[in-house]
């Protein structure tokens, strides 16, 4: 039998806070007795359950809500992913087959694998846990693809250990939203969905003016952003395309989750200090520059050039014979980058740009 797990989809649970690829025969099942826990699993229309393996995601919060700063021992994500993986070797008294602890965005992932036995039959884990902070919100999310012992030499298994391990690699992880509205809202008030032209969604302060760039093309069309604060303003420009994906034969090509960075660095060529960031569907590739070219000259309004801190997204995402490219220039003022509210504006971007929606393609489903 032939499973066709490289066939995927983009799926989203926990209202968005975790986004990634599964195989498309499986569904998403909310786990009815336990709270914060879904399986990704196939299911037939009639209830049974084939055995082709199994996700299972789980997501707990922890808040301060005191007025004292957290503590620095609770906000310390490596020393949680440490003891956690202390305590589970001293709860089963056996070594983890593998085990390993890395840096991610916001704090540490624990992976581990061991072995177990339910109803007489051995299964093997492949363990995520991911410790992640924001101020004094804590969020641990869980992923674990649980295989039958029959199962894990199969070639195919194998293949779906491989894919689901890479797509948990590249899940867009993302706890902490509301905390950035409302760190942006305290400074800029609120925030609005922002459809620019049916290429890209992107949520962004109510106080930012958008109008397009009537120079631009249709086939690459670009908006101007405007904030004003003070005797200041931070500009961003929006701007999307898209690019045909075709094999040797002129047919509708499909790309390797392999080549996306490949790909984006070909098209955007040396991008110096550029930050690779994988994606569900895609890769995002962020840096900081700083525009002093032209510092001391007059502007138009006779005004002299002080220059500009940007910072540059550029997203791309891929479906089978097409690709978007979206990038995002937020410009500020290069003599006070750091004066508020520019700080948290570049810093909800950041997260902003990972949230965008992309209405010419399949949206995720959600559950």
């Amino acid at each position: 039998m032939t499973y066709d797990f490289h066939k995927l989809k983009t799926v989203s649970v926990a209202n968005g806070e975790i986004t990634l690829r599964i195989p498309e025969r499986w569904g998403v099942w909310p786990d009815e007795d336990r709270p914060g826990f879904w399986g990704c699993y196939e299911k037939e229309d009639d209830g049974t359950e084939p055995d082709t393996g199994t996700l299972w995601i789980q997501v707990d919060h922890f808040i301060w809500e005191d007025d004292g700063a957290p503590l620095p021992r609770a906000m310390d994500m490596k020393r949680e992913a440490e003891e956690a993986a202390a305590r589970r070797k001293a709860a089963s008294g056996e070594p983890l087959l593998e085990s390993s602890i890395t840096p991610v965005e916001g704090g540490y992932r624990w992976h581990h694998v061991y072995d177990t036995e339910e109803g007489g039959e051995g299964l093997r884990f492949w363990f995520s846990h991911f410790y992640l902070n924001q101020g004094g919100h804590m969020a641990v999310i869980a992923m674990n693809l649980v295989l039958t012992h029959a199962q894990m030499d199969d070639s195919e298994f194998v293949e779906l250990r491989e894919i689901m391990e890479r797509e948990i690699g590249a899940a867009f992880l993302d706890p902490f939203q509301r905390d950035d509205e409302e760190a942006v809202e305290n400074f800029l008030g609120p925030v609005r969905r922002c459809n620019f032209g049916d290429w890209i969604k992107l949520t962004l302060p109510e106080a930012m003016s958008i109008r397009v760039d009537e120079t631009s093309a249709p086939s690459n069309p670009r908006w101007y952003c405007r904030l004003a604060s003070g005797s200041s303003h931070a500009g961003m420009f929006v701007e999307a395309r898209t690019l045909k994906l075709q094999d040797e034969d002129g047919d509708p090509a499909f790309l390797r989750p392999d080549m996306y960075q490949r790909v984006l660095e070909d098209i955007i060529g040396d991008g110096g200090n550029d930050r690779y960031v994988p994606m569900p569907d895609g890769v995002i590739a962020y840096g900081t520059y700083d525009d002093t070219n032209g510092v001391g000259e007059p502007n138009d309004d006779g005004v002299p050039f002080k220059g500009y801190r940007n910072h540059l997204w550029r997203h791309m995402r891929f479906i089978e014979g097409e690709a978007q490219l979206s990038t995002v220039l937020l410009m500020l003022p290069l003599q006070e980058p750091d004066r508020a509210p520019f700080p948290a504006l570049a810093a909800y971007m950041h997260g902003a740009v990972r949230r965008a929606e992309f209405p010419g393609f399949p949206a995720p489903e959600s559950y």
